[in-house]
């Protein structure tokens, strides 16, 4: 979908109702099945839209400030490494701020800048990449193909 889609649709999120009847014609090859999931009084369809971060961003290191976790590296979930890249950026930045090897706190704070966005870059890239392949023609055999 669009950027915009969720503000353009026209459908109200909070009709249950609407959102139902859009479900049915958007997914209509699903399995019966699958659609009485969403008929349920119990499931609500909250529409989430997937941003993510340029693969190369920097920013200028300030002197006793610094970004880590989403704040630094927003991506979609199809790589299941935003929690990973978190606790990494938290035991590096922990490593720099208590490293004696570094004449001041900006100098640390920016060698972990520097080393997160290089990490997060590729990580970001095999995101998108996995994003590609899950809103794809053929998904499930691109799927197994992956995982062999």
């Amino acid at each position: 979908m669009s950027e915009n889609w969720v503000q353009d649709c026209g459908i109200d999120f909070n009709d249950k109702q609407q959102v139902f009847e859009w479900f049915k014609i958007a997914f209509s090859p699903w399995s019966t099945q699958r659609q009485e999931l969403f008929s349920s009084n119990e499931i609500w369809c909250i529409p989430r839209p997937q941003y993510h971060f340029p693969l190369h961003q920097t920013w200028p290191t300030l002197p006793n400030l610094t970004l880590l976790s989403d704040a630094s590296h927003r991506m979609p979930p199809y790589a299941g490494e935003g929690v990973n890249q978190a606790m990494q950026d938290a035991f590096e930045l922990a490593e720099n701020l208590t490293n004696d090897g570094f004449p001041d706190i900006q100098t640390a704070i920016a060698h972990y800048e520097k080393k997160i966005q290089e990490r997060v870059s590729l990580v970001i890239s095999d995101t998108l990449k996995n994003t590609e392949i899950l809103h794809s023609e053929n998904r499930i055999i691109k799927l197994l193909r992956m995982f062999k």
